[in-house]
């Protein structure tokens, strides 16, 4: 016998969810993203290029250095420096960030089918429920394979020391992107069941219309064998589920291949061996050894450089979520990527005036490349499967951003991501402004809060941050998380659009 859903489903749950597992390993992507490195950040939404004051400063704002130390000749702090600067000498840090993205519908489709208890259709559809379930299942499988859902996960980690104008470490960043970029409805249906007959069994309290099906495709389910009452049926389920016009094609087929595949065997569900259901894993890892130097020119302003060994892996498979061996495959696929270096620079420049500081960086100037692949998998069935991963190039970036400082313990900020960045989630870009503040009371506890918004895509609103510091005399500790409130429900909880966490801990003289 051919294998069941709930197999398939199991499957399916296994191949999204490397998307999670991959991201805390070097992985694929088109190009990267802008990250949120270290909680300070994060808390303020991403609002530090005018106003970073730590060794983030190699990812922020490198111009920043040159204002570390700058005192007066008496030694006492500059009018114009807001965030006392001056009083820095050295210091280090150790951070680590994780997020993730649910793009559209993704989490509640497989969310539905995950839910769905396969074995009740062991003996077809006995009644109105589970005729709605089976709507409901063949309208999500549609619904996943559309190209808006996906789900995203990074990660990134870093460690620096600064001393003086200079600032030198490390951070590794990994993007990962799970989808499904083909739907099999062809391979799929009900073994040794009369789908048609079992429909007019059951009653519905429907309308006693056709409102989503066209003349075409109601000919067609009515030539794979169901009757008019029936497509009537299902038609009204459908419109009660909500599901688009634009799944029809999927829908219609799912539907027509469930009442003619019928071989006499044990009734079931049932998916083919051949079916061809794909999907998409992919990713991008780096990590970089910058060393970075800040200049300043006077005492309002200051230029600075980065300038970094950078060292990247591409992943990308493609796996059939039906076929025996794909957790084989899953388990392979570390060893499927290509790894090659190359060198990064960036460009900032920083100006400051009483209570108000602006910041300019220019990331990846030189739009370093990464040499993608290509990997080919052989199946169970004796298929071979091929795919051409492309190269990497990582295109350069720019972000400006304003603080206003009116206390050296008070800082509003606003930034701006002037370019778009692209994602490991092809098509998908990313484009940035933020609004972050941060209170350091009594210079003990920082409380931080912002908000930022995607302006390049519109799947996902405002998503809020909000973070603490803790300084402990020689140690500071610092946590933060974001999140949106739009949710999708996965496995019975309700699960933000995006969210991400972040901690560090610092040393800072």
């Amino acid at each position: 016998m051919s294998k069941t859903f709930l197999y398939g489903r199991k499957a399916l749950a296994l191949g999204i969810g490397l998307a999670a597992t991959v991201a805390f390993t070097p992985q694929t992507a088109s190009a990267l993203d802008m990250f949120f490195a270290g909680p300070k950040a994060l808390g303020m939404a991403g609002s530090r290029t005018a106003s970073v004051d730590d060794t983030t400063a190699m990812y922020y704002n490198p111009a920043a250095l040159g204002f570390f130390g700058m005192r007066d000749e008496a030694g006492n702090r500059l009018d114009c420096d807001n965030n006392d600067c001056g009083r820095k000498d050295w210091g280090g840090d150790l951070d680590a960030n994780g997020g993730s993205r649910l793009h559209g519908e993704f989490g509640s489709y497989l969310d539905t089918l995950v839910d769905i208890e396969i074995d009740k259709f062991d003996d077809g559809v006995a009644n109105a429920s589970e005729l709605g379930e089976l709507v409901t299942m063949v309208g999500s499988l549609a619904g996943l394979g559309e190209p808006g859902n996906a789900m995203t996960v990074d990660l990134n980690a870093g460690i620096g020391a600064r001393y003086g104008h200079f600032a030198f470490g490390s951070r590794a960043y990994a993007q990962a992107t799970g989808r499904v970029i083909a739907i099999d409805a062809k391979n799929f249906g009900f073994n040794g069941v009369d789908l048609d007959a079992q429909l007019s069994d059951i009653s519905i309290d429907d309308d006693g219309s056709i409102r989503y099906f066209t003349s075409e495709e109601q000919d067609t389910l009515s030539n794979s064998g169901l009757s008019d009452e029936n497509i009537q049926k299902i038609d009204f389920l459908i419109r009660e589920n909500g599901f688009d016009r634009d799944k029809a094609d999927i829908i219609v087929t799912l539907l027509e291949n469930a009442s003619i595949n019928s071989d006499g065997t044990e009734s079931d569900i049932t998916i083919s061996d051949s079916n061809t259901t794909t999907v998409a894993l992919d990713g991008f890892g780096l990590l970089e050894v910058p060393i970075s130097y800040g200049y300043a020119i006077n005492k309002h302003w200051s230029v600075g450089a980065t300038v970094k060994y950078m060292q990247g892996r591409v992943y990308g498979t493609q796996i059939l979520v039906f076929d025996d061996d794909s957790e084989d495959v899953l388990k392979e696929m570390d060893e499927d990527y290509e790894e090659s270096a190359n060198f990064g620079v960036d460009l900032g420049i920083m100006g400051r005036y009483k209570y108000v500081q602006f910041g300019l960086l220019g990331r990846n100037l030189n739009a370093p490349k990464f040499d993608g692949f290509t990997q080919t998998t052989t199946l169970s069935n004796g298929q071979t499967v091929s795919r051409e991963v492309d190269d990497v190039k990582i295109d350069p970036q720019l972000r400006a951003g304003v603080a206003l400082i009116p206390f050296p313990t008070l800082v509003i900020e606003a930034d701006l991501d002037l370019t778009k960045n692209e994602t490991t989630f092809d098509g998908y870009e990313t484009q940035f402004a933020s609004l972050g503040v941060e209170w350091d009371a009594f210079r003990v506890l920082a409380l931080r809060a912002g908000a930022y918004k995607n302006l390049a895509e519109d799947d996902i609103d405002l998503v809020y941050t909000a973070g603490l510091g803790l300084n402990m005399w020689a140690a500071r500790l610092d946590l933060a998380g974001a999140f949106t409130p739009e949710t999708e429900e996965f496995d019975g909880d309700d699960l933000p659009q995006e969210i991400r966490v972040a901690a560090a801990l610092s040393v800072d003289f």
